[in-house]
């Protein structure tokens, strides 16, 4: 069976088993073989079966929503909750059907472990420190803390014994409250208490399915090949020919090889998503592979991923491996040999050279491999090109634009074609 369609099945399958779990544990009746078995199984196995088998009909929801995207934690997940009603269902109400169902799928879901093989964030101590263990330790000190007022203000007899064992009933539903309202209360102050019980309820019910779909979060993405960025610049200038393939070089960028480390992938990572820097740089016979390795790559990360500013010749590449292009514009192209600012189209251009033509400002190129820009030998135009970057960006919000976008790096400028506008005072005035 195709492995996306295999996903789908069984992610509905363990959808309705969550389902008929949610509906069995809230909405059933005491069927009469309960009440028949009651005197044999103690009534404690009774309410446990019971409060599990509405907490797995809540988690096999969220594996639902994993298993359609391939996730390998919900799978196992899925797994052993099933594996867990099978009993369950039997103890809580005798229930052979939703136990038989609970094993078929079990099985279903055992023979198609190859169809999820997608990775989740790593579990760590590290994980376990951040907000998710905070909200759980203040969930607990909200429920024993509640249970201890709540018997000092209406109850009978409060001691830390009776917070414990209330706490734990509302937690899990095992026995029977402890705490023993007064005799008298008006009805404001027994509402203040079922409101108590309902939040402690709700509460851990939301904690819950918010911890299960953290558990599923993609892989967090951490620096591969930054520090090979000698080796990408090689592949630029070899095989560089797309507008944007310079940033491939920028700070923030990250890379994925071949595995000959004859092409690469430049790409920025920002929230589960790698952004590629153009086209794939390296030789044709490579691209093929090297977007398939990509791909995959992504897929078993749980990672989205798109190609920014690829160019039309490459379309049918990628449309080929099922993939579709948006187009949101083109990059201008001048052909320097035909270009001139006669005629009505460049009108408004016309005048701005001629504007700047007044005021006596020229332009000087340094270009690279012919006369590049020497930072040690121009210190002092470094530092006046420095003056008009900061000028700049004072005047704008923010820092330096980011992805795919020109900005003040000094070390880059010897393989860079700089134009510096120059002023009747021999003084830089602006600088591309």
């Amino acid at each position: 069976m195709n492995r996306t369609l295999t996903r789908v099945a069984l992610a509905l399958a363990v959808a309705a088993m969550g389902v008929i779990d949610l509906w069995s544990a809230l909405l059933s009746r005491v069927p009469e073989r309960v009440r028949a078995i009651r005197h044999m199984v103690p009534t404690d196995v009774l309410d446990t079966s019971r409060t599990f088998t509405l907490l797995a009909g809540a988690l096999l929801l969220v594996t639902a929503w994993g298993l359609r995207r391939g996730k390998r934690r919900a799978f196992v997940t899925a797994l052993f909750l099933c594996a867990l009603s099978v009993p369950v269902n039997l103890l809580k109400a005798f229930d052979f059907e939703e136990a038989t169902v609970a094993a078929v799928l079990m099985f279903f879901l055992a023979v198609s472990a190859d169809a999820f093989r997608v990775k989740s964030r790593e579990l760590s101590l590290r994980a376990l420190r951040s907000g998710a263990l905070v909200a759980l330790l203040g969930f607990l000190v909200y429920a024993f803390a509640g249970c201890w007022i709540i018997a000092l203000e209406f109850g009978t007899h409060v001691s830390l014994g009776v917070a414990v064992r209330e706490a734990g009933y509302l937690l899990i539903g095992v026995g029977d409250p402890a705490i023993t309202l007064k005799p008298g209360l008006t009805g404001l102050e027994r509402h203040v208490v079922e409101w108590y019980s309902d939040s402690v309820n709700l509460i851990g019910f939301t904690l819950l399915i918010t911890l299960a779909l953290a558990a599923l979060r993609p892989v967090a993405h951490r620096g591969r090949h930054r520090h090979e960025v000698e080796r990408v610049a090689e592949l630029v200038r070899q095989y560089g020919d797309s507008s944007v393939s310079a940033f491939a070089l920028a700070p923030d960028s990250d890379y994925f090889f071949s595995h000959n480390r004859r092409a690469v992938i430049a790409y920025h990572f920002e929230s589960d998503t790698l952004l590629v820097i153009g086209d794939p740089i390296g030789p044709p016979e490579e691209i093929q592979p090297l977007l398939r390795d990509f791909s995959e790559h992504c897929r078993e990360r749980d990672w989205q991923f798109a190609f920014f500013q690829a160019r039309p010749e490459r379309l049918p590449e990628y449309r080929r491996l099922g993939w579709r292009a948006i187009h949101i514009g083109e990059d201008p192209l001048l052909w320097t040999d035909r270009f001139t600012l006669e005629g009505s189209a460049v009108g408004e251009l016309r005048r701005m050279v001629r504007k700047l033509d007044r005021q006596g400002l020229e332009a000087r190129m340094f270009i690279a491999g012919e006369n590049p820009f020497d930072p040690d030998r121009d210190s002092e135009l470094l530092e006046q090109l420095r003056e008009i970057s900061n000028e700049w960006m004072a005047s704008r919000h923010g820092g330096e634009k980011g992805f795919c976008m020109g900005r003040f790096e000094p070390h880059a400028f010897a393989d860079q074609w700089l134009a510096v506008a120059w002023s009747r005072r021999r003084r830089p005035a602006a600088t591309a």
